[in-house]
Formats: C-alpha cells, sequence, structure tokens
C-alpha cells in the first residue's frame, strides 16, 4: 500500500466527515487507506464514519491520550509506505497525496523525511503551514525586539511562519496538520512522544528527524485548508491554549535545551502577556501570565 492516512477525532465530527470526504474525493494516483482514531470524543455522532465510510478504520480510545499518542496508535496500524497526518479540520483541495508521494519517491529526495503543503483558511488567507525550531532569541525577540528586525525574525526565528513562496525549500518544521512521512524515518527516530499532549510534539519530532539526518520540506504549490484549533472551541478558547502551550514549551526546552532554558522559556513569555496587558488592557492576557508564571 502507498500510503496511510491518519485522522484524530475530539469532538469535531462534522469537519472530520468533511476531512475524511476530501480524502476519497482527491486522492486517485496511489492505493490508500484510512485510519481514524477517536479521542475519547462527549459527541458519538462520530460513529456516523462507519457508515458513510465503512472502509475506515476506525479505532476509538476509552481516554484523551493526546495528539501524539493518537497519532502514535494510528502508526501503528498503518500499512503504508508513506504516513499522511491529517488534522481533523483540513481538508484537500487537489491530489495532494499523489504529489507528496512523487516527490518523496525522487531518489534525490531520499533524505526527505517529512513534507508538508502551505495551508490556507477558508478564504484562501495564508495560515501558519512550517516554522523554524523554537529558541530563546525567538522569546526574547516577542518582547518587542522583533521590531528591529521584522524580516529576520519572521524567516529565521518564528517557529510559527506563514507561507509566503511558491519556492520547494527546506524548514525547521512542518505543521503538525499535515505531516507526509517517510515511515522508515520513524523506524529510527521514533514516533510522538506521549508526554507532549497537546502542541509542540511535531516540533519535538521534527528535531530527531533532523538529527537522524533527514529533512524536512515544504511544498508551497500543494494547498490545504486548515481551520485552526477547532477541538478547542469555546469562550475560554485562549486561556486553554495558553496552558496547553505553557505546559508543551516547558517540555520542548527542557527535552532539547535542559532544564535551565525551560524554566526560563515560560518566564519569558510570561513577561509578555503582561506587556501586553499593560499595553491592550485585556484581563486574559494577565490570566495567561499567571498560567505562565506558574507552569
Amino acid at each position: 500500500m502507498d500510503l496511510s492516512f491518519i485522522i484524530i477525532n475530539y469532538n469535531t465530527t462534522a469537519l472530520t466527515l468533511a476531512c475524511i470526504g476530501s480524502v476519497y474525493r482527491f486522492t486517485k494516483d496511489n492505493t490508500f487507506e484510512v485510519i481514524l482514531i477517536d479521542n475519547a470524543s462527549a459527541d458519538r455522532s462520530i460513529l456516523e464514519v462507519k457508515a458513510l465510510y465503512p472502509d475506515v478504520i476506525f479505532l476509538e480510545l476509552s481516554e484523551n491520550v493526546g495528539f501524539g499518542g493518537a497519532n502514535n496508535l494510528g502508526i501503528a496500524h498503518a500499512n503504508g509506505k508513506y504516513l499522511f497526518l491529517l488534522n481533523s479540520d483540513t481538508l484537500l483541495t487537489s491530489d495532494a497525496a499523489s504529489v507528496f508521494f512523487k516527490f518523496m519517491e525522487e531518489e534525490r529526495h531520499k533524505q526527505v523525511g517529512c513534507c508538508g503543503a502551505a495551508l490556507i483558511d477558508g478564504d484562501g488567507h495564508d495560515q501558519i503551514s512550517y516554522g523554524n525550531f523554537p529558541s530563546l532569541k525567538e522569546a526574547f525577540s516577542a518582547l518587542g525586539f522583533l521590531r528591529l528586525y521584522p524580516g529576520y525574525y519572521r524567516t529565521k526565528l518564528s517557529s510559527g511562519v506563514k507561507n509566503h513562496s511558491e519556492e520547494t525549500r527546506t524548514v525547521d518544521y512542518i505543521c503538525g496538520a499535515d505531516m507526509f512521512l517517510r515511515k522508515t524515518v520513524l523506524e529510527t527516530t521514533g514516533c510522538f512522544d506521549p508526554d507532549f499532549f497537546l502542541y509542540f510534539e511535531e516540533v519535538e519530532l521534527s528535531l530527531r528527524i533532523k538529527k537522524a539526518g533527514y529533512l524536512s520540506v515544504i511544498l508551497p504549490k500543494v494547498k490545504i485548508i486548515h481551520y485552526e484549533s477547532a477541538s478547542l472551541g469555546g469562550s475560554l478558547l485562549n486561556i486553554q491554549k495558553a496552558k496547553y502551550l505553557a505546559r508543551s514549551r516547558y517540555l520542548y526546552f527542557k527535552k532539547s535545551r535542559g532544564m535551565l532554558s525551560a524554566m526560563l522559556i515560560n518566564k519569558v513569555y510570561a513577561l509578555q502577556a503582561l506587556v501586553f496587558f499593560i499595553v491592550k488592557q485585556k484581563l486574559s492576557y494577565l490570566k495567561i501570565a499567571g498560567i505562565l508564571f506558574r507552569a
């Protein structure tokens, strides 16, 4: 089998059904399977998938094990030579799998471990598609110093970058919303670190991929729609997201750069949140600062 699509659902039934529908609509040139993991959703309507798409391999979890943990389960069941990890809030707009497959099959690209698309929203506006590995330089720049070197910050420091070029190129990591992975690479690097519940899991995996001598490449001619953070939802979105980000950012720096960097990083972002609170007078920034100072 050429590839395995792996999709994680968490209370996003309508989006998940649309995502799966786009996979079957556009994927024509490769043999494939679709593996859907339900991460203990409260929304039982996900069972509609079984009726509408009987060929989908449906794995149901009794507890939410996070993005990486659920993907690891899907990877363990995958039969494809390549793994196409798609967020449930994405939509294919073309036969992306065929483009990625042909690219990865070329001999000159044998050191590419992961590739991905340029992500856009439903109106065609650019979304974060890739990034540089997070660093203390990025964190300190975010305090306001980036105004002195915006171009350098955007291209060399920012851990979340919107694509503005049609050039195929090597990047530090591909956004976890659409990772097309060479399965044999994961046999060397291992899969997602289960310590990460949400956020930074794809960054940490990509760092291991790079250390193993493989590349991550963005193919901007492929466009995929991404409705970001759809599974979080609700009025407490920013606070909930801040909690996940704080913990995962700390873990990433602890694992990749050591305890001292991990202790420092959230404090820097807490200071940034305080600055935003002073400037914008929004209470949510003060709450976020409190979360980060305690992290």
